[in-house]
């Protein structure tokens, strides 16, 4: 979502502002009390965190075991094209892969241990827009404002930015959307980039669920 704001979306803009919107709600607003109410109804499990400590296995297991498993279905199923002017799958994935590195070591020393995340900075955007004083500015949320700007430099390179309007009836349901993205990224610890992809690759034990 964020990235199609970039792009001139305004249909994206409202479901950007209703993921924000959601994800506050959810944790320090209106309905705060559910997601402290799963936090703490949660299992225990002697305070596993990772896959390997729950399995007993070392963490290079589990990631070679993963290889094989994508080397197997990288060789079974169809590759699709891509479309005209895009990467690549593999060009997409290699470059998620090295953004997700360079968030983590960038952000550590700014004391922001989450990597790639889009639901707990989009939350701290709007929070400052509420209150400064109650959310201060984090790394993350700086980074995320990069992604659009990010995106405007690539389309514009590319000649394809442009303001797209959508029709109005189309709009309370990006809105609606966003929310219950928002709502279900904070309940949920993360969205598919903080669980997905940052998750999963420090085999989380939370994202994997």
């Amino acid at each position: 979502m964020w990235s199609r704001v970039g792009t001139g979306n305004l249909g994206a803009a409202f479901a950007v502002f209703g993921f924000a919107i959601g994800g506050l709600l959810a944790a320090r607003s209106l309905f705060s009390f559910v997601t402290l109410w799963l936090t703490q109804a949660g299992l225990t499990l002697a305070d596993t965190a990772s896959i390997p400590t729950l399995l007993g296995v070392t963490p290079s297991s589990i990631i070679l075991g993963g290889v094989a498993v994508i080397a197997v279905l990288l060789w079974r199923l169809p590759r699709p094209a891509p479309e005209p002017g895009a990467w690549p799958w593999y060009h997409t994935g290699l470059a998620l892969g090295v953004l997700g590195t360079l968030a983590w070591v960038a952000g550590a020393p700014a004391g922001w241990h989450w990597g790639l995340s889009m639901t707990g900075p989009s939350r701290t955007l709007l929070g400052v827009l509420v209150d400064q004083a109650a959310h201060p500015m984090t790394w993350g949320a700086f980074m995320l404002l990069g992604v659009p700007l990010g995106s405007w430099l690539s389309a514009w390179s590319k000649g394809t930015a442009r303001w797209q309007v959508a029709e109005a009836r189309d709009l309370p349901r990006r809105f609606v959307g966003g929310l219950l993205m928002g709502f279900g990224g904070t309940v949920a610890g993360g969205c598919n980039i903080g669980n997905a992809l940052t998750g999963l690759s420090i085999l989380s034990l939370n994202s994997t669920a």
